[in-house]
This record gives C-alpha cells, sequence and structure tokens, in this order.
C-alpha cells in the first residue's frame, strides 16, 4: 500500500510566479541541492514552452546505502526525476524514479501554490512513495517519507531566503 505525504507552507511571497521564477533558478536549484547532500545533478531535458515545461533530472545524492543493504538491496540512492509545470494551474507534477530496487519503488506528487492574501502564497506538496518489495517494502516508504520531510524542511527555508534576496533586489 502506497506511503502518502502531505507538506504545507506559506511563503512570503507577491505571487506564485515569483516562487516559479526562484524555483526554475539555477543558482536556487544548486544550492539547494548543495543543502540537501545532493552531489550532482544531470539535467536530460528542460523543456520550456508556453503552457508547460518540463525538466528531467538525473539526481546523485552524497550519501549511499549502509554496506550491510548494498549487500541485500540492488542499485543505489540515485534517481530520476520528472517535474511537469503547468503554468495555467500553478502546478508541477513530479514523477521520481528511484534507481534503488530495480525500478520498484516509485515517488509521484503534485506541488500547487495559491495566493492566499496580500504578501503570501500557500503550497501544498502532496502525493505518494510506493515500493513494490514484500516484507521490507512498507519500511521503505517510510524511510523515503522521513528523508522527503528532512529534504522539504531544508528546500523550504532556502526557497524563502532566494524570495526574500529577490525581492529586496527589485
Amino acid at each position: 500500500m502506497p506511503a502518502p505525504f502531505r507538506f504545507e507552507h506559506t511563503f512570503r511571497a507577491s505571487s506564485p510566479a515569483a516562487i516559479f521564477a526562484v524555483y526554475f533558478d539555477d543558482a536556487h536549484r544548486d544550492e539547494q541541492d548543495r543543502r540537501v547532500d545532493v552531489a550532482r545533478r544531470e539535467i536530460l531535458e528542460d523543456v520550456d514552452g508556453p503552457r508547460e515545461r518540463r525538466r528531467t533530472s538525473r539526481v546523485f545524492p552524497r550519501r549511499q546505502l549502509p554496506a550491510i543493504v548494498r549487500a541485500i538491496v540492488k542499485g543505489d540512492l540515485s534517481f530520476d526525476e520528472t517535474i511537469v509545470w503547468t503554468k495555467a494551474d500553478d502546478t508541477i507534477d513530479f514523477d521520481i524514479q528511484p534507481r534503488l530496487l530495480d525500478g520498484r519503488a516509485h515517488i509521484v506528487g503534485c506541488y500547487t501554490l495559491r495566493s492566499t492574501g496580500l504578501g503570501a502564497v500557500h503550497r501544498l506538496y502532496e502525493g505518494s512513495v510506493t515500493v513494490g518489495t514484500r516484507l521490507i517494502g512498507g519500511r521503505i516508504e517510510k524511510a523515503i517519507v522521513d528523508d522527503l520531510t528532512r529534504s522539504i524542511a531544508i528546500s523550504v527555508t532556502c526557497t524563502q531566503e532566494f524570495i526574500d534576496r529577490a525581492k529586496a533586489a527589485s
């Protein structure tokens, strides 16, 4: 059974467009990756059209599986991430394919921004983690959700700092 996740945050920002401008800023992406311990990210595709923007990346975290787990589990902690920003809806759909467990792990989610008032934008990021492995699948799903929880908290801080700097510069 998939493990759901849901993260909410309100940014100090003028509009969803201000957040998306930061979200797709290369310097922001690089800083956020550094803070969440991503060793490197390879952009495989980045197509920005009038209605949507689609970006696919291969991501390599710094951390690795413990040696005892590497002996049992095939793959590593790298993953392929495809995001599709539907501009008119202020949403990003995520499809994350961990390379762990020969593709039996899958993360899907939706990142939605809504203006809530003067200078505030609410972000809802929700989805699920599925690991199709008997006996240990649920524990792996929980570990992935726990890691997402940690990473999202760091990402929120990084994003707000970039929004604040962009406001100060304008």
